[in-house]
């Protein structure tokens, strides 16, 4: 009796024990930690995509400006021809008048128009004042440049230095047109310290020395003023003098500020 009864005991708890394994939960299997590793190492990964394209363009762009560069310098190095209708107003002496001459005989090659007022035996503070009318005459013929050329008949003086605010007051009375002082070319004589003086007091007026710019230009049979040649000749050179020294980035016809070393 009492064999069966430990029998039956053993086959209970043999009996509950497998129970309570089948009803027991699942052990989490060892793939879940993996994929939530993989899961968190993605998002780096998925923000690759989005820095490449940044690079991209950074690259495109400096592309890109290589030839507005190139553009810009090959600007700056020729600036191609003088703007069609140029007007070109020439105030001064008897040099003034040559090297208007010259500039008419210009025209169809520039494109524009040279207008004189130039007059003999002229002087630096007659067109200084209001005798010469020199607002008047920008005012009737607005010209794109003013070219003064004078100086030749105050060579010979002994006090230079006191031309200095006359040539300042003529500058002042071309405003903001663009305007170039153009330098009596010397003759064999000895400059008096005035051509110093017109230099450092014509400012913002651009300077164009013909002594070192068109030199030895033909003269006629006074030894003093150019042959029709030499004006043509000196003609010539400032055209071109002004072609390179134009303003390109301006839209209206303008040179570029005095350097140092003019």
């Amino acid at each position: 009796m009492a064999s069966h009864d430990a029998l039956g005991c053993w086959l209970g708890c043999l009996l509950a024990s497998a129970l309570t394994a089948a009803c027991a939960p699942a052990a989490p299997t060892p793939s879940e930690p993996t994929s939530a590793t993989t899961s968190a190492t993605a998002t780096p990964a998925s923000a690759e995509p989005t820095s490449a394209p940044t690079s991209a363009p950074t690259a495109n762009a400096s592309a890109t400006a290589k030839p507005a560069e190139t553009a810009v310098h090959a600007v700056a190095a020729d600036p191609g021809p003088l703007p069609k209708g140029l007007k070109i107003l020439v105030i001064g002496d008897s040099f003034a008048e040559a090297l208007g001459v010259g500039l008419r005989r210009k025209e169809a090659d520039f494109g524009g128009k040279a207008v004189l007022r130039g007059e003999k035996a002229t002087f630096i503070p007659e067109w200084a004042g209001p005798k010469r009318g020199v607002n008047l005459l920008l005012l009737q013929e607005k010209p794109d440049l003013v070219v003064i050329a004078l100086g030749g008949n105050e060579l010979a003086i002994k006090t230079p230095e006191i031309r200095k605010p006359k040539v300042q007051e003529l500058v002042k009375l071309i405003g903001n047109t663009p305007c170039v002082w153009v330098s009596p070319p010397l003759w064999g004589n000895q400059d008096n310290g005035l051509l110093g003086i017109i230099h450092d007091n014509s400012q913002p007026c651009r300077y164009f020395d013909s002594n070192k710019l068109s030199p030895d230009l033909p003269r006629g049979s006074d030894k003093i003023h150019p042959t029709a040649e030499g004006q043509m000749q000196w003609a010539q050179i400032f055209l071109e003098w002004v072609r390179k020294e134009r303003d390109v980035a301006n839209k209206t016809f303008a040179l570029r500020p005095r350097q140092p070393e003019e």
